[in-house]
C-alpha cells in the first residue's frame, strides 16, 4: 500500500509540475506570418516622417546630393536592405517564425534573410561584425517577447537612415483580429488561417540621427506554410551578365 500510495502521490505532482509549467510557458508563436497592416499613428518612420536630427538631416543631404533622390532601389538589385525594413514589408513576404527555448529563428521570404534571436541571457558580442540585419538578443516579459537589436550597418537613405550606433527594440505578442484597429493593406488578399494576430511594436534609436525614438506597429496574420516561396532574384542579374557575354 505503501508503495501505491508513494507512486500515486509522486504521478499527481508530475501532473501538477506539468500543468504548472504549461500554464507559465511563453506563448508558441511559432507559425508562418503575413503583415497586413500598420498602426497609422505610430508610422512615424520613412520620407517626410521621422524627425531627424540636424546631423541626420545633413547626412541624409550629403546622400542625395551625390546620387540624387531617384537614387537606384536596394531591392532591384538584390541587396536585403535588413533591419528594420525586413519587419514592415505589405507586399505578401511571409516571415516564418520557428521557436526553440533557448533561440527564434524567423525565416524571411524577402531576400531570403535570416534572422536569429538569441535568449540564452548572452549579450551582443564585442568582436562581432555591423550587418544589415544585425545581432539580435530577447527575453519573454509575460507573454510579451523583447528583442534588442544591435551592430547594424549604416544606411544613409531617407528611408530608415541609421549609424551603427542605432539600437532596435521589438515588443511581440499574440492578440486577436477583433482586438485591432488597423486597416488591412490592400496588397494583402490571402485569407489568414485564424484570427490570431502578431503584433510588432518596433522602435528605432539612434539619438545621432532621431530627434527622438520613431516609433512603428506591425501587425501580422497567420497564413498557410504553402505561401513561402523561394526568393529567386539574383537569377536575373545572372542571367543579364549571361547576355552581356553572349557571343
Amino acid at each position: 500500500m505503501t508503495n501505491r500510495f508513494v507512486i500515486r502521490v509522486a504521478s499527481l505532482l508530475v501532473l501538477v509540475v506539468s500543468t504548472l509549467r504549461l500554464a507559465w510557458a511563453e506563448p508558441d508563436i511559432s507559425a508562418v506570418w503575413m503583415a497586413f497592416a500598420s498602426d497609422p499613428a505610430a508610422v512615424r518612420l520613412g520620407p517626410g516622417q521621422a524627425k531627424l536630427t540636424p546631423a541626420g538631416e545633413a547626412l541624409v543631404a550629403r546622400f542625395e546630393a551625390a546620387y540624387g533622390q531617384d537614387y537606384p532601389d536596394p531591392g532591384a538589385f538584390c541587396v536585403p536592405q535588413g533591419m528594420p525594413s525586413v519587419m514592415l514589408s505589405m507586399v505578401t513576404y511571409p516571415i516564418e517564425i520557428i521557436q526553440h527555448p533557448k533561440r527564434i529563428t524567423m525565416l524571411v521570404e524577402m531576400e531570403m534573410q535570416v534572422r536569429r534571436i538569441y535568449l540564452d541571457g548572452r549579450g551582443h558580442p564585442g568582436d562581432y561584425p555591423t550587418t544589415r540585419i544585425g545581432h539580435s538578443i530577447g527575453h519573454w516579459e509575460g507573454e510579451t517577447l523583447v528583442i534588442d537589436t544591435a551592430l547594424l550597418t549604416g544606411w544613409e537613405t531617407r528611408n530608415w537612415p541609421h549609424t551603427e550606433n542605432a539600437r532596435i527594440e521589438e515588443r511581440i505578442h499574440l492578440t486577436t483580429r477583433d482586438k485591432i484597429k488597423a486597416q488591412p493593406s490592400p496588397f494583402i488578399t490571402i485569407k489568414p488561417l485564424d484570427d490570431q494576430v502578431l503584433v510588432v511594436e518596433l522602435t528605432m534609436i539612434d539619438p545621432e540621427i532621431y530627434a527622438e525614438p520613431a516609433r512603428i506597429t506591425m501587425y501580422y496574420q497567420k497564413v498557410s506554410d504553402d505561401n513561402t516561396l523561394e526568393y529567386d532574384c539574383p537569377v536575373d542579374l545572372w542571367l543579364d551578365a549571361l547576355e552581356e557575354q553572349r557571343k
